[in-house]
């Protein structure tokens, strides 16, 4: 059975699910890191970034339009993701340091081939 086209390109850009401590993290994407920047101050500290970061692609991946609600409700959020992190050990806030570092190092790499087009460099001079 072959791939069409249009399935193989789809696949090509599918991100491994992720998850943290059993549950589903959201595709890190230019909205989620927009929904991030809403819902964060100059002053927070790295590991609250972690934390946010962790807990909206959770929510995110349980219900999108409610997370994109909380997210401009600051307090709301801040109040939700201290509570889902209060139980939280050292050793959690590790492992969701290291899955945010590395999804963040991941969406970061650019991953371009360049292609060339066959007579590609008998045309570079004739634009």
């Amino acid at each position: 059975m072959s791939m069409t086209l249009d399935e193989e390109l789809n696949s090509s850009f599918v991100s491994p699910e992720r998850e943290f401590m059993g549950e589903k993290l959201a595709p890190y994407t230019e909205g989620s890191r927009l929904l991030l920047l809403q819902v964060r101050d100059d002053e927070d500290s790295s590991i609250y970034f972690i934390w946010a970061f962790v807990y909206m692609h959770i929510q995110l991946a349980k219900d999108r339009k409610e997370a994109i609600k909380l997210a401009w409700n600051k307090n709301l959020f801040r109040e939700k993701l201290f509570l889902w992190a209060d139980n939280k050990t050292q050793e959690d806030r590790e492992r969701a340091t290291t899955l945010a570092s590395s999804i963040i190092e991941e969406a970061s790499k650019g991953q371009v081939e360049i292609v060339p087009t066959a007579g590609a460099s008998e045309q570079l001079g004739n634009a």
